[in-house]
């Protein structure tokens, strides 16, 4: 699963405060990530359980946190709140908190959460509320009463805003006719269970049409007002337009799948560089060593041969010395993109050994096969046509090589290979360099044995 910092999600998003929490339910004990609890001028052991927690949350907001969280505990589906909480030094911070059930394997509860600061939110959109309140009813939120049978009793002015529809069209319908068709069976089952007692409100996310038929999303709390000998009177419906919102996570999500992916292309590039001879662009000592054990087990698997070049340039220091670094590394540069234009089958692989020794790994590759690479590469050498006037064999680059084949028997020894390649290169050099040199490293399998 990928995880975020705190501190870079608050960085990445402007929180100015973002504090992660653990709650036990059977214990109350609470837990704060380290030093977090200190947004609230709280040290953590003063805010270690959930009566210490709800005893900070400012009182107007108190009972419906509490609520919040006893739902969340019942139903199991979490709950997000924005609330407002007293600090020790005075404060007053508005908070957009999450909370989450989880079941451990030993089946024991925990909720674990996420608090947000978000005043400057808060004040920026009350601020803005506050030019628009002075035409609207006090309530900046939609309130209808609504009758058992899902028939409008009445409505706020809010409420016909947030759907598009006149009070007096509005109480012609039902909610129903109102309501999303996906959503429409989760409210009726919640009002079911309001009618039959077994809670005392419920909160959902649900979407209505307009008049226009446009789809907005909805923050719906309904609760049940009972008559005096207990028979359901009429549903309280509190309606919060929370499209913008919703659009704002979508747009943030948006946003986490964006970095995760950067974070993924970046993750392949390091590992690719990791890989990678920086000057050559082939593969590097460490990549060498993994794909030899690779396809040496492969060839195990297989049955098949394994063969290796192994490549020196003769008198390599003498064309450092005598033509300086820039033309000498730009010579492994083009010798390389050689290699790889022989090496072209997708096992095969060309690696920068050291210095001036590069290595070709040939998968189900004979004695035949690797030398006809071997003189494919001492061909290619000789049309490059790179001068190296400190040599005492040529006044152009040449190449000695060491050839060696395997028939892998058993897995993990592919090192004996490496071996023998490094012998039938020192035999190349030995005999005058500009030549290769072929061994065997193991004896092929007999026919019919």
């Amino acid at each position: 699963m990928f995880t975020l910092d705190p501190q870079a999600v608050a960085s990445a998003f402007g929180y100015s405060q973002l504090a992660t929490w653990e709650w036990n339910p059977s214990t109350d004990e609470f837990r704060w990530t380290s030093g977090q609890a200190n947004a609230y001028s709280y040290p953590a052991t003063e805010i270690n359980s959930s009566k210490a927690w709800f005893a900070i949350v400012h009182p107007e907001d108190r009972e419906r946190v509490r609520l919040a969280t006893e739902r969340a505990l019942q139903t199991m589906p979490g709950f997000r709140e924005h609330f407002r909480v007293c600090c020790k030094d005075g404060q007053i911070l508005w908070i957009l908190g999450y909370g989450q059930l989880v079941r451990l394997p030993d089946q024991s509860v925990r909720m674990l959460g996420m608090n947000m600061e978000v005043t400057d939110w808060v004040e920026a959109l009350a601020a803005s509320e506050t030019r628009f309140s002075a035409t609207f009813e006090q309530a900046a939120v939609g309130i209808a009463h609504v009758d058992a049978d899902g028939n409008w009793l009445n409505v706020n002015s809010r409420c016909c805003e947030i759907v598009g529809y006149s009070k007096a069209e509005l109480l012609k319908l039902s909610f129903s006719e109102l309501t999303h068709p996906a959503d429409l069976h989760l409210d009726k089952a919640l009002i079911q269970e309001l009618l039959r007692g077994e809670r005392s409100s419920y909160s959902v996310e649900k979407r209505y049409y307009t008049k226009g038929k446009r789809v907005l999303w909805a923050n719906l709390t309904v609760s049940l007002v009972r008559k005096s000998d207990g028979s359901p009177d009429y549903f309280i419906a509190v309606i919060e337009d929370i499209t913008a919102r919703k659009r704002i996570k979508a747009q943030r999500d948006e946003m986490i799948e964006i970095l995760e992916e950067r974070v993924r292309e970046r993750t392949a590039e390091l590992e690719k560089l990791s890989m990678t001879d920086a000057l050559t662009d082939v593969a590097n000592h460490r990549r060498l060593d993994e794909q030899m054990v690779l396809e040496w087990d492969r060839s195990v698997r297989a049955s098949k041969p394994i063969s290796i070049v192994l490549i020196d340039i003769d008198h390599f220091k003498e064309m450092n010395d005598t033509l300086g670094h820039g033309p000498a590394d730009r010579a492994l540069v083009a010798f390389a993109a050689e290699l790889k234009q022989i090496a072209r089958r997708p096992a095969d692989l060309v690696a920068r050994y050291g210095g001036d020794e590069f290595v070709l790994v040939l998968p189900e590759t004979g004695p035949d096969g690797a030398m006809v690479i071997a003189q494919q590469i001492q061909i290619a050498v000789d049309r490059l046509d790179l001068p190296n006037p400190g040599s005492p064999i040529s006044a152009k680059m040449t190449i000695s090589q060491g050839v060696a084949t395997a028939w892998p028997a058993k897995k993990g020894t592919s090192g004996d290979l490496m071996l023998h390649a490094d012998r039938a290169l020192y035999n190349a050099k030995q005999a005058g360099r500009n030549r290769f040199s072929w061994t065997a490293c193991s004896e092929p399998p007999i026919e019919g044995g």
